[in-house]
């Protein structure tokens, strides 16, 4: 009998901590999707720093980012202008004035098998 009582103590015990966890990440990433202005602030923070926001609400926030910019989300205040816009890197469809032909090419040696 005592036995029961402590197992069942001891269950409830688990069950509440469980319950006081926090929310998962992933609806944190569903409600920035939502709320850009936030998803802005946060994205923000966590690049100042990012271990005093936390790993995974740093993480929900670069996963709703990530999924508003496949989605092709964007708020009404986000790259109104062209200034705005992030620059485009360099592309490698053509070689530059520095590279000649001749440093293009790749030279193979084949060793001897022994």
């Amino acid at each position: 009998m005592r036995m029961a009582v402590m197992c069942s103590v001891f269950m409830l015990s688990v069950a509440l901590l469980a319950a006081c966890g926090r929310p998962p990440c992933e609806d944190l990433a569903e409600t920035l999707i939502a709320n850009p202005v936030r998803l802005k602030a946060l994205r923000t923070e966590c690049a100042a720093d990012w271990r005093a926001v936390g790993v995974g609400i740093c993480r929900a926030a670069a996963e709703a980012y990530r999924r508003r910019f496949f989605a092709g989300h964007s708020g009404p205040d986000e790259y109104v202008v062209l200034e705005a816009l992030p620059p485009v890197p360099p592309t490698f469809d053509e070689p530059g004035d520095e590279v000649t032909e001749s440093d293009a090419r790749l030279v193979v040696v084949k060793e001897d098998a022994p």
